[in-house]
Order: C-alpha cells, then structure tokens, then sequence
C-alpha cells in the first residue's frame, strides 16, 4: 500500500508540475518517467525534502522505510545479498564539488569503473564480494546518491537493472513540499 502511496504521489507531482517547473531537463524527466510508469517492474520513491527521486526493482527488493531523518531509503533484498540505498543532503557552505565527492566516496574500494560529469559521478567496482555501483548528481543546491550493492553470484540479475535505475534518478525541485530543500 505504501508503494503505491508513493507512486501515486510521484504521478501526482508529475502531473501538477509541468517540466518546465523544476530544472531537470525534459530528456532526463522523460527518461524517468519512462522506467517509471513500468509499474509491474519499478517502484518509485520521491524524497520530498530533497527533491530527488529514485526508481528500484520491485520484483528484486523490497523498500525497508524512509530513514528517521527523512533523507532517503534502503530497499533490501529478502535474503540479505543484495541492497539499494539512497540519501540527499544540502550542498551549501562549503559547497561540495563533484571531483570532491567522488573523492570521498572512493576510499577502500577496488574500483572498476569511474566517471564524472559537470553535475554527477558513477563509480562502480568491488568490495570483497560484493559489486557496488554509486551515483551521485548536484542540482539545485542539492547531492543526491544512490548505491546499489549486490553478491557477485548476483551479477546477471542486477546488471541490467543499473541502467533503468540510473535514468530513473533524478533532483527536481518539483519533487520537494518544502521551500528550501526541508532547511
């Protein structure tokens, strides 16, 4: 029931808002609206107090809650092997710049692959066993992240996934019910 909450919410905003209302361009709007009206495969959540929203593979995770703070979510596979995470947070003073954040979130890790963007990064790779792919974006005052981790053994069903949940996250101030992104 709360999935649907959620998704109808999501419809809701996308429809009172027209894309020209938030600063996401309409190529990436439309691409998230694509993996998202693929209800049998996607869920959507909408972070309203920092206006970005993430779509996840229903069939494959389950949505675990929004965090106390109200900075994102965790959707969790039934057997543990498997977790996608989000979470946004203000990019004031200092601000924050990409090659910076990419920085901070590479330390420890084995990483595969890495590329940034004027506006986000993709650093993919291992830990252990474990598989991560993390996405960050910046857009209006806002970082936002997603990180998907899963087992190695996991690899043909996650893989492509990725790229439906990569066009179906996204910062728009539309998403937010709060001026000023909940501050």
């Amino acid at each position: 029931m709360k999935n649907t909450v959620i998704l109808l919410t999501a419809l809701m905003l996308l429809t009172a808002c027209p894309i020209g209302a938030g600063s996401t361009s309409p190529k990436k709007m439309a691409a998230f609206e694509d993996v998202c009206s693929r209800t049998d495969e996607y869920g959507c959540y909408v972070n309203h107090r920092y206006g970005y929203a993430l779509a996840w593979p229903k069939r494959l995770l389950n949505p675990m809650g929004e965090s106390d703070a109200g900075d994102g979510q965790v959707f969790a596979a039934s057997d543990g092997r498997a977790e996608l995470r989000c979470w946004g947070s203000i990019n004031d003073t200092p601000r924050l710049t990409i090659p910076e954040a990419l920085a901070q979130a590479e330390p420890g890790r084995q990483s595969t692959y890495r590329h940034a963007g004027s506006d986000f990064f993709v650093l993919s790779g291992y830990t252990g066993d474990t598989i991560f792919y993390r996405r960050s974006i910046l857009a209006d005052g806002v970082l936002a992240t997603f990180e998907l981790t899963y087992e190695t053994s996991l690899k043909v069903l996650f893989d492509p996934v990725i790229g439906d949940i990569s066009a179906g996250f996204i910062i728009d101030p539309a998403f937010g019910l709060h001026s000023g992104h909940g501050k």
